[in-house]
């Protein structure tokens, strides 16, 4: 068990080491809760030590496992949403897990690297934080009757994941379900196709009102 915590100020890369660790300079505040996060370190171990085992095809596991830490945590859910806290367990304890998932060099940083850890804002911001990008989908999904098939659809394509989480669309819980849902079993150049569709129409429908069949019939027309 670890002490949970969070950074006291969002960070930048300015307050990273060039080796991705915190400068001295970054102060810390605990929460009232624990992690244990001992099935999430056996599970990378494991895919560290087999070579059959490829860490870009685990991302459903890692974030089935990582929403059953936080839910066992009994952490508030303001805390899901709060990207100091995600910066401080990519950094502090799951960071050598986000330099292999995206097979960065410690050696030769790239600008682009340090958003893997610190996540970004706006819309897809947290799925930049190479953990939040984990656990966010699970907990809304998850929530559904079929939500384990729809998490492992969401995370099977990458491109997918992106196309969804970086649009404006997803930043609404139910809409993101729903088009999840429609682009079930969906290759990428659908699913790209299907999301691009949405969001040409977004300004002259609501789609926050229509249902899961609505929202599929507009997405995947001529699909």
């Amino acid at each position: 068990m670890i002490k949970a915590c969070k950074v006291k100020n969002k960070l930048t890369s300015k307050d990273l080491t060039p080796s991705l660790q915190f400068e001295e300079s970054v102060e810390f505040i605990e929460y009232d809760f624990n992690l244990d996060l001992s099935d999430f370190i056996t599970a990378f171990d494991a895919i560290k030590n087999d070579k059959r085992l490829k860490i870009e095809e685990s991302d459903y596991k890692f974030s089935k496992i990582i929403y059953d830490i936080l839910q066992a945590s009994n952490a508030d859910e303001s805390v899901y949403y709060d990207m100091k806290f995600w910066q401080w367990l990519s950094i502090q304890h799951l960071q050598e897990y986000c330099v292999l998932r995206w097979n960065m060099n410690l050696n030769d940083i790239k600008k682009s690297h340090y958003a893997k850890l610190l996540g970004g804002g706006g819309v897809g911001g947290f799925s930049l934080n190479s953990i939040a990008r984990l656990f966010v989908p699970a907990n809304i999904l998850l929530k559904e009757e079929d939500g384990d098939d729809l998490l492992n659809s969401f995370f099977s394509i990458q491109q997918k994941e992106q196309s969804i989480s970086q649009s404006t669309l997803a930043l609404n819980s139910n809409l993101f379900v729903s088009i999840v849902r429609a682009t079930l079993n969906l290759n990428t150049s659908q699913t790209v196709k299907a999301i691009s569709r949405l969001n040409a129409r977004k300004t002259g429908i609501c789609l926050d009102i229509l249902d899961d069949k609505e929202i599929a019939k507009l997405a995947l027309e001529n699909i």
